[in-house]
């Protein structure tokens, strides 16, 4: 069939089916053929520069399709449409490279023949999603693309990540697409193509089986304690939320949720949900009266601070509204919490000059406890690094708190495809998070990656729900590390064999 189309439609067509496979699409299905085609056609170019003018393609594509809300997000901010647009293009050509690189990547592979190259395309996809996520810890990187997020409904499946993480699941899927792009490239009767594709078919009931096995696993499991949480989701419209004309609203709206999670033992709020620094007299005066006439046992909420810098903090507070621990955020938005080359963009682009510029919390820091229980925090953007929630886990982190502003993203796929990484950072750590968006997806996620309570978007409201901590262990905080060693030994006895034979 892939023949029959023609070559530069190729990596369009794995574009698309990518595309369709996230939210709010959904056919998460799709994401296990959809590298066929760019396989294919991969297999069949004749130089490197083809491969990579494809990859980039399909790449570019791809991200303009999954990123779109980025228009839309910055002119609701007040961008000019074509700055907006540009935004939305250089982040897609920037983001193309990885698919540039993965190509290239392919190609270089093809003399060790159609039979062998779909493992080796598998685990060089794997390393280079394990590679940008760490990129963006030491450099300027969007991580939010991993093609393992394409199953986050399909609960047996995802256990995979507690012992490889997301990485491990991405890998599966495509192997999947490679091998069957392999597959039209090789000539042999079609019950040989079948028979050649088991392989895939095989990794799959595998996956499948270990998922069944874990979650059967969790229908025993007791957890050791059980927290009843209040998620606020006050659904404050973040661009009049600094207009000092509007503080007494949000402070109304805020008393009013709290009126209803009286009884919870921790309150949880979003993102920066004060209409004011958390550092001012008079904002914290009355944070302290709306806490401690709640009576709930703890409250854990987001603002931003100006201790050593403007920070993006959480603070966990008693039933009194004393502040007993605090955390920083360690990795902040590009171009949204500090800008990258600003000195030298600023010249050119006005709205980048105009941006604020925030403080990146320590590395190491203390953990906030609550009831005997440590937390792992993780604001906004800090979900979609795994390593993150893995170094607070191997620290002793028996539940996780993500708090965030959504706001941003107005009622486009980016509010979806925020959320569904915290499923996965869940599975991987066996650890319930709890979700407090501002304007939703707000939600409580078991260690199985099973929600247990989830908010509609846009919606004013409270989640009362069961937070449990269990005891379980997962591999992949501890040993997380060992599919990208393992594939990068494998790629370079293979490098080394096409150089030296």
């Amino acid at each position: 069939m892939l023949k029959k189309f023609p070559p530069v439609l190729l990596p369009v067509l794995t574009a698309l089916l990518l595309i369709l496979s996230y939210p709010k699409f959904n056919q998460g299905w799709l994401a296990w053929v959809a590298l066929a085609p760019l396989s294919f056609y991969i297999l069949r170019s004749r130089t490197f520069k083809a491969a990579a003018a494809g990859g980039a393609a399909c790449g570019f594509i791809f991200y303009l399709g999954i990123l779109y809300w980025i228009y839309p997000t910055m002119r609701a901010g007040g961008v000019n449409p074509g700055v907006s647009a540009l935004g939305l293009v250089l982040l897609s050509l920037a983001l193309s490279s990885e698919f540039a690189l993965i190509s290239v990547y392919g190609f270089m592979f093809k003399k060790t023949g159609v039979k062998v190259w779909p493992y080796l395309f598998a685990l060089g996809w794997l390393l280079l999603e394990y590679g940008k996520v760490y990129l963006s810890f030491k450099a300027v990187w969007f991580p939010w693309f991993m093609l393992g997020y394409t199953q986050w409904n399909c609960t047996p499946l995802i256990q995979l990540a507690s012992v490889t993480g997301v990485y491990g699941l991405s890998a599966a899927v495509c192997f999947s697409g490679a091998l069957l792009g392999s597959l039209f490239a090789l000539e042999a009767p079609v019950y040989k193509k079948i028979l050649r594709f088991s392989p895939a078919a095989l990794v799959f009931a595998g996956i499948w089986l270990f998922g069944r096995q874990e979650l059967k696993r969790a229908e025993a499991a007791v957890p050791v304690k059980t927290f009843r949480t209040a998620l606020l989701q006050p659904s404050i419209d973040l661009y009049a939320k600094w207009d000092a004309a509007e503080a007494g609203n949000i402070k109304t709206n805020i008393e009013g949720l709290l009126a209803g999670a009286r009884g919870a033992d921790l309150v949880v709020w979003p993102e920066n949900a004060l209409p004011c620094w958390i550092d001012e007299q008079e904002c914290y005066a009355w944070l302290k009266a709306a806490v401690s006439s709640g009576a709930a046992a703890g409250s854990f909420v987001g603002s931003v601070s100006k201790g050593g810098g403007r920070r993006v903090s959480a603070f966990l507070l008693d039933e009194k509204g004393n502040i007993t621990a605090s955390y920083d955020k360690r990795q902040l938005v590009p171009f949204g919490e500090y800008v990258p080359f600003r000195e030298f963009l600023g010249k050119y682009i006005r709205p980048v000059a105009a941006l604020g510029e925030f403080v990146p919390g320590e590395e190491e820091q203390k953990l906030p406890e609550f009831k005997e229980t440590k937390i792992g925090t993780a604001i906004c953007y800090e979900s979609v690094f795994p390593y993150l929630f893995a170094g607070d886990t191997r620290g002793g982190a028996g539940v996780f708190v993500n708090i965030t502003n959504d706001g941003w993203y107005l009622d486009t796929a980016a509010p979806y495809q925020h959320f569904i990484a915290n499923i996965f950072r869940a599975v991987e750590n066996r650890r319930t998070v709890a979700r407090a968006a501002n304007n939703g997806i707000s939600a409580v996620i078991d260690p199985w990656g099973r929600v247990l309570a989830r908010t509609a978007l846009n919606e004013r409201t409270v989640l009362s729900a069961a937070a449990p901590v269990y005891a379980e262990q997962a591999a992949f905080p501890f040993s997380g590390d060992w599919p990208a060693w393992a594939a990068l030994l494998i790629i370079s006895a293979f490098l080394l064999a096409l150089i030296f034979i």
